[in-house]
């Protein structure tokens, strides 16, 4: 029997699950809203829930050298990207566990540490959750949070030809970072090498950005399936096409030389290595003052590496000669 992957598993839930007062998007943006007004039939409540989820598991989500409270963070962080991408301050958060046999009551203390400083790290609370005994460590945090503006949460359909496309920080880290723990590849130097594997073993989502700057964004994403499949969703949700300019994408200062090294490809490094947790946007041309003047305020960092056009969902690369390719568009996904 043929295996079915990611998309068709979501497509098939989308297909049974359908209701007006709720927004159950499964897949097809990073967080579901829930109007209280139309839940609780209240007509002067206008505040909504933003709710989220995410799983880790062992197998395919630790890598080498994480430690206990790491992955406890990094289950965590999943979900705070997602709500941070929209512009939502997680508020409380459900955690259920499945433990294997041969965790030792260390490593579980470890893991439970990871939430704890997590929590603290980010200002919201674990209210409960479930604990189970399974074959590998998995990890299924559920968060919710308010949107820092009930008028405005950019949806992955929002982009709108002649908008620029916006990132909030450097590509390249952490796909480098994920082979270096992987390989013990060579680096160009210490510095490199550390800012490499921390954005593995340290995640940290630009929540300041979302917060402050979301509400003037026509959609967003966060990259943590790739640069290059995270921009198709926005184009392919928005019903446009992206035109990004190669030059113009935030990448280390080092990574042309660490490619270079350990012979890799460049692209392949920056566009899909996924779990940068770095937000990817479009904002228009009226709101792009007001954006950078708080990007400026805030010393946030804000990218603008290209520009919507009508289309019908592809992404092309433009090079320095003015050559357009159209990008691959690939990630991670599960069950490929």
């Amino acid at each position: 029997m043929k295996r079915v992957h990611e998309k068709q598993i979501l497509s098939l839930i989308m297909s049974k699950f359908c209701a007006d007062n709720i927004d159950p998007l499964f897949g097809k943006d990073d967080i579901s809203m829930v109007p209280l007004n139309k839940v609780l039939k209240m007509s002067n409540n206008e505040y909504s829930l933003a709710i989220t989820c995410d799983m880790l598991v062992e197998h395919t989500d630790v890598p080498p050298k994480m430690t206990f409270k790491q992955i406890a963070r990094k289950s965590l962080v999943s979900c705070i990207s997602d709500l941070s991408a929209k512009g939502v301050k997680p508020i409380v958060a459900l955690i259920s566990l499945g433990i294997p046999r041969y965790l030792n009551k260390r490593n579980v203390d470890d893991i439970v540490k990871g939430f704890s400083l997590t929590s603290k790290e980010f200002g919201f609370f674990v209210t409960g959750g479930d604990i189970n005994e399974s074959k590998e460590l998995i990890i299924d945090c559920c968060m919710v949070g308010f949107p820092n503006n009930k008028l405005k949460v950019p949806r992955r359909n929002g982009a709108i030809a002649g908008e620029y496309v916006v990132v909030s920080g450097l590509f390249g880290y952490s796909s480098s970072g994920l082979k270096i723990l992987l390989n013990d590849l060579k680096c160009p130097n210490y510095l490199f090498r550390k800012m490499s594997v921390d954005s593995v073993l340290n995640p940290s989502p630009p929540v300041k950005f979302g917060l402050e700057l979301s509400h003037y964004l026509s959609s967003s994403i966060d990259s943590s399936d790739g640069l290059a499949l995270s921009l198709y969703e926005l184009a392919k949700e928005s019903n446009v096409d992206l035109l990004i300019h190669k030059d113009k994408i935030p990448i280390p200062l080092e990574l042309q030389r660490f490619s270079t090294m350990n012979n890799l490809n460049m692209e392949d490094l920056i566009y899909y290595g996924g779990e940068e947790y770095q937000i990817i946007g479009t904002v228009s041309k009226k709101n792009l003052r007001k954006v950078n003047a708080l990007a400026k305020k805030h010393s946030l960092n804000l990218f603008i590496i290209g520009m919507a056009i009508d289309g019908i969902g592809k992404v092309f690369e433009i090079c320095s000669n003015g050559q357009r390719n159209l990008l691959k568009n690939k990630g991670f996904t599960h069950l490929t």
